[in-house]
């Protein structure tokens, strides 16, 4: 019988032999982990729950404003901008917790099985089965400080480039917190060594031309392509939308007198925030994430490729000394405060590079770990 069968016995409830039984499978070849409820109000959750009152309140105070004077007066119009930031918070805010509730009301159809050749993840819409040989390292996000807290946070697996994807991530529904999880599946999977005899690794000789064929989907053997991601929409100006939208919408709510009064300064400065300012950062910006292709990073066995207007650059894996990931708090008018991460490419004897979690389509543990494989030997 093989892992995958042993595997899929346990789910059924069987042991090892196949026959039914309603005790555990054998401890020393199949563990099984049922889901369980994970917490939903963490910091974020709380965050979220938090978010509809003070979207009520300043709705309160920018219509308690506009009585006593008009809607465009100053104070007003900040209080209203604000409302509208504070309402799609909420909305974004709920959209989060609502993938959070799903996973809750259906843990009972998460499962996760270890054998000693590898897992079988059962989620409600698809089951993986992952050998172990596959997987490279086991990561979890956030600061070590953070994780023996009671936190919302998937576990990753990070896979080898063969494999056919980059990774897979956890739910925390199958352990106390998320770090317990990442814990047990670390020892489980044991430490990865390079291998005794690895090849030489030779730089490309042209890194566009390989940059360009990982972006064509025609990556060699052994090259991981990390897609680009939409974070960077994050960074839109949103909140000049928003004060031409309270613009725009107290101009049309006040009296055809003040209106005219006004003139077409109210007007120009909306359409200013809601067309011209969108339009002018959505050109400057397309400008360098078009130049990229789609791909973030291209790692190679010898190196790192990564382009900008200027062209590609290249980072030798014997020129890095470590990579970390260096996170900063920021505020921004619909998100609030949040951590702003940026993986950071340590270099022996240059500056480091620093590449915006905004700007990759996985996690920024997850292309960490794939660099520390690559850097170790251990990839491809």
């Amino acid at each position: 019988m093989s892992w995958i069968e042993r595997a899929e016995a346990a789910l059924r409830g069987q042991g090892s032999g196949g026959s039914e039984t309603a005790a555990q499978p054998d401890a020393d070849d199949v563990e099984l982990l049922p889901g369980r409820r994970p917490t939903l109000f963490d910091a974020f959750g709380r965050r979220a729950l938090l978010a509809p009152f003070l979207a009520g309140f300043f709705w309160a105070a920018a219509i308690f404003r506009e009585g006593m004077h008009h809607p465009l007066e100053p104070i007003a119009l900040a209080l209203r901008l604000l409302a509208y930031a504070l309402s799609v918070r909420c909305a974004l805010l709920g959209l989060v917790l609502g993938k959070r509730l799903r996973v809750i009301l259906q843990r009972e159809r998460y499962k996760l099985v270890l054998t000693t050749e590898g897992l079988l993840l059962r989620t409600p819409l698809a089951d993986y089965a992952v050998p172990k040989d596959d997987i490279v390292d086991v990561r979890e996000p956030g600061a070590w400080q953070e994780r023996g807290a009671t936190r919302w946070a998937d576990v990753y697996l990070i896979m080898r480039p063969s494999s056919g994807r980059t990774h897979l991530a956890l739910p925390p529904v199958f352990d106390r917190t998320p770090g317990t999880l990442a814990e047990r599946l670390m020892r489980w999977r044991g430490v990865v060594e390079p291998p005794a005899e690895r090849p030489e690794r030779v730089p490309a000789d042209l890194p566009s031309k390989l940059f360009d064929a990982a972006a064509a989907g025609k990556a060699p053997e052994g090259v991981a392509a990390i897609p680009q991601g939409r974070g960077w929409m994050q960074r839109a100006p949103y909140a000049t939308v928003l004060l031409g939208v309270a613009l725009l919408e107290g101009y049309l709510r006040m009296p055809a007198a003040a209106r005219g009064f006004l003139g077409a300064a109210a007007p120009g400065m909306a359409l200013l925030c809601l067309i011209v300012a969108p339009a002018f950062w959505f050109l400057v910006t397309r400008r360098d994430v078009a130049s990229r292709k789609g791909i973030a990073l291209v790692l190679a066995p010898a190196e790192l490729l990564l382009r900008t207007r200027s062209g590609t650059h290249r980072v030798a894996w014997s020129n890095v000394a470590k990579l970390q990931i260096a996170a900063k708090t920021v505020w921004t008018i619909l998100q609030g405060t949040h951590a702003s991460r940026v993986l950071v490419i340590m270099r022996k004897d240059d500056d480091p590079v620093q590449y915006s979690e905004a700007y990759l389509g996985v996690p920024a543990e997850v292309v960490a770990g794939l660099c520390e494989g690559y850097r170790k030997g251990v990839l491809p």
